[in-house]
């Protein structure tokens, strides 16, 4: 598959026919989801800024996660997973990295937004990308079973009443016996990831009262700490580089693309909100992993 800073560079061609066209930026300034904060994802642009700060971060956090659960699935010839919230299927990139090529891979991806950028499947995986809300989706059972689920930074988007339904709708599918698993990747802000971790332990106990068994903690996560949360993904991981083209564009030069700067309407710290710093470091990681069982 394509590497990822090939991917990004991609990206970033596109990014910058639109940053250096004349075009107000502005709509870029406001490109975070902590807080509560929710991007446009529909719109294209935001797209490209959103992949071009975090799918490097995320796609190694993803492998980390992958990681974790392939130990726990051992020597698994074929393996089914949903992606509920899946963007343009980045944790995909990460799981065709961790998963042998011998291994029979069916990834279903779900998100509401159809987005672009979307990656390619491996030619013998079974790739699926379903532009529609998953709740809709699950409850008029118009998706297959898998075994595992994953929530890539999307948890936070799903409300109570959403996450309780995807569990009853989940445990009429999930045969007896069978493990299946559910991935979670947190928000790093503290604030922020206390929400998500309320919605994953509504999740859990959700599905131990239909009938399903864990040993997991719903409070804990892995996560890197101290001074590992600082380094660099590329000295952690030397399948990763630095992302040279994305980082020189989005601090140096996006800034200065802003040609409609006017000190009568225009913030005096206008032009320094649009300086982004790329996710280089470690300090995105933190995930949960979540394996229940169904009592016969």
């Amino acid at each position: 598959m394509i590497s990822i800073n090939d991917y990004l560079d991609k990206i970033l061609e596109d990014f910058k026919e639109y940053a250096q066209s004349g075009e107000k930026l502005c709509k870029l300034k406001d490109v975070r989801f902590d807080a509560g904060r929710l991007p446009d994802y529909s719109d294209k642009n935001v797209q490209q800024l959103y992949l071009l700060r975090y799918a490097y971060a995320y796609t190694f956090e993803y492998k980390r996660m992958y990681q974790d659960l392939m130990a726990l699935l051992k020597n698994k010839s074929q393996l089914s997973v949903t992606s509920i919230g899946c963007g343009s299927m980045i944790d995909y990139w990460s799981l065709t990295r961790v998963f042998p090529k011998s291994c029979d891979i069916c990834y279903i991806g779900v998100d509401v937004i159809d987005w672009n950028y979307k990656l390619n499947g491996r030619g013998k995986d079974k790739v699926t990308y379903i532009n529609a809300d998953f709740v809709d989706l699950i409850s008029r059972h118009a998706i297959i079973p898998t075994d595992v689920y994953i929530f890539p930074k999307s948890i936070s988007e799903f409300s109570a009443t959403a996450i309780f339904r995807i569990c009853v709708e989940l445990s009429s599918l999930i045969p007896d016996r069978k493990p299946v698993y559910f991935l979670f990747s947190l928000r790093s802000k503290s604030a922020s990831q206390q929400i998500d971790i309320s919605k994953t332990k509504l999740l859990h106990k959700t599905m131990l009262n239909l009938g399903f068994t864990s040993n997991d903690d719903p409070e804990s996560f892995s996560n890197f700490e101290g001074e590992e949360k600082d380094k660099k993904i590329y000295k952690v991981d030397s399948s990763f580089s630095h992302p040279t083209d994305v980082v020189e564009f989005l601090v140096n030069t996006l800034p200065a693309c802003c040609t409609h700067y006017d000190e009568s309407s225009c913030d005096n710290s206008c032009k320094q909100k649009l300086r982004w710093w790329p996710i280089l470091s470690c300090s995105q990681v933190n995930y949960q992993i979540f394996k229940f069982v169904k009592e016969a």
